[in-house]
Parts: structure tokens; C-alpha cells; sequence
């Protein structure tokens, strides 16, 4: 176990916890937009610094990855300098993405003046660069269908070559798990789009409301997965609600038993 002190407060934790796992051990928020549990961790959005003081040497390190190797390290997540360099990374995802919701609100926590921005691009960006969409389709999905793509000011996240996938399922935890909005999911014509991966999926609907179950794509990868290759295709696709309630009907048709206690 290491020993380490976060905010005048002392825990002890497994070798290899990370300082952000160690300080909500404690109850201490850090701030991140790029991380997210389900997630190896990236340090992407460097929002959550904070300052690490080993034995009298002081340094501004990312909570989220910086993993606990020894014992009497002490953290503080509040000090002047740590909050000058977070204020300097918002200013960063700022100048990329100015109209963003969640980095507005964070300036007008930490009184970030927005007025002296020097913007990057046309500022419709929404997209901060945090990764979460290409790692938790790479980690979690295990499908890789989205990457980042060139470099400096022109990076960004993109299919291969900018066209429609046919490694992409339509599961939209891409979507799920972006901090900004900047995945879009929208359903037209019985089609899922998926924007900006140029996804355009054929949907699946339950055959007793019509209601949209998922991509015909998803539907059929999860059959697989559930070793339901062969009977899977002439079974009725119903939504849950109609499931529970093909359930119940049979179950009330069936006759009733009598117990002899």
C-alpha cells in the first residue's frame, strides 16, 4: 500500500492508483474532460494538474494518469501555480473551442477572461481533443473505427480516409462518453446517422410498435455475441416493453397450478 497526502488529508492505496482515484477516495474533486473510468487514462485536457511535492521537489502533474509509486508524496490540488496552469490549459481548449458549453462554464468559475483569446479556426469547433471517443471505441468496443488524424493545429479525429466505416456498429458510446457535444446522433427515414464519422445505418424496429430497437448492424454483431447466429434471424425483434408484455400475456394464459400444502 502507498501512503500519500492530498490536501493535508492521508489515505493509503494500492501501488499504481492513480492521484485523481486517490483524491475522490477523499472526497476531493479534481476537474477532467478527458476522463472517464470505463477508460485507460490519457491526460489529454491536462484540466485536472495539480502540484506533487517528492521529498522538498515540487512539480505540476496530471492527476489523471500520474500513478502512486512510493509513500510520502504530498498533493495539493489548490495552490496558486496549480491553478495558474490549469487556468492556462482552459485558455488552450478555449482558443480551439470557444463555443462550447462546458469550457464557458469553467471560465466563469475559475474568472477566465475570454475577451483575449487568440482563436484557432473559424471557433465551431467542438471538439477538444480529449480521445475519449477513439479509446472507448478501441478499449471498450474493441472496433478502432475511429482515429486521430494529422497534426498541430490540424489534428483532429476521423474514419479512414473520411468515409463510412463498415467497422462501425452504430452503439454510439463514442457519443456517450464526449464531454462536448461533439459527436451528433440523429435518426431519419429509419436510418441512424452518426456525424461526423459519415455513419448511415440501417435501423431494426420492434415488430409489435415500430419503435427503433438499434442498427441493423449492432443488432446482428450482438446476436453473434450471444452465440444466436442461427435462430436469431427468424425471431421477431421486439423492444423491451414489448417483450415484457408478450411475457406476461403467456405466462397468464398459462393454466393455474395448484399447491397441496
Amino acid at each position: 500500500m502507498i501512503q500519500v497526502e492530498i490536501d493535508g488529508q492521508t489515505v493509503e492505496m494500492p501501488a499504481g492508483t492513480t492521484i485523481l482515484a486517490a483524491a475522490r477516495s477523499l472526497g476531493i474533486e479534481i476537474p477532467t474532460l478527458c476522463h472517464h473510468d470505463a477508460l485507460e487514462p490519457f491526460g489529454a485536457c491536462r484540466l485536472c494538474l495539480v502540484e506533487l511535492n517528492d521529498g522538498g521537489r515540487k512539480s505540476i502533474v496530471a492527476a489523471c494518469n500520474y500513478p502512486l509509486e512510493q509513500s510520502e508524496l504530498v498533493v495539493e490540488t489548490g495552490t496558486a501555480s496549480v491553478w495558474e496552469a490549469r487556468k492556462m490549459s482552459l485558455k488552450l481548449l478555449l482558443a480551439r473551442c470557444p463555443g462550447v458549453a462546458v469550457l464557458q462554464e469553467l471560465a466563469r468559475q475559475w474568472s477566465v477572461d475570454t475577451q483575449e483569446l487568440l482563436l484557432i479556426g473559424d471557433g465551431e469547433e467542438e471538439c477538444i481533443l480529449c480521445g475519449c471517443c477513439v479509446r472507448v471505441c478501441r478499449e471498450v468496443i474493441g472496433k478502432n473505427v475511429i482515429s486521430f488524424v494529422y497534426r498541430g493545429v490540424e489534428r483532429r479525429v476521423s474514419t479512414p480516409f473520411d468515409r463510412e466505416s463498415e467497422l462501425c456498429l452504430g452503439c454510439t458510446a463514442c457519443a456517450y462518453v464526449c464531454p462536448t457535444g461533439a459527436i451528433k446522433v440523429d435518426q431519419e427515414n429509419g436510418r441512424l446517422l452518426i456525424a461526423p464519422w459519415h455513419s448511415d445505418l440501417e435501423q431494426i424496429f420492434c415488430g409489435e410498435c415500430g419503435e427503433a430497437l438499434a442498427p441493423a448492424r449492432l443488432y446482428a454483431h450482438l446476436r453473434a455475441a450471444e452465440g444466436e447466429e442461427g435462430g436469431a434471424a427468424a425471431e421477431e425483434p421486439l423492444c423491451s416493453r414489448c417483450r415484457r408484455l408478450k411475457i406476461t400475456a403467456a405466462a397468464a394464459a398459462l393454466p393455474e397450478t395448484k399447491y397441496i400444502l
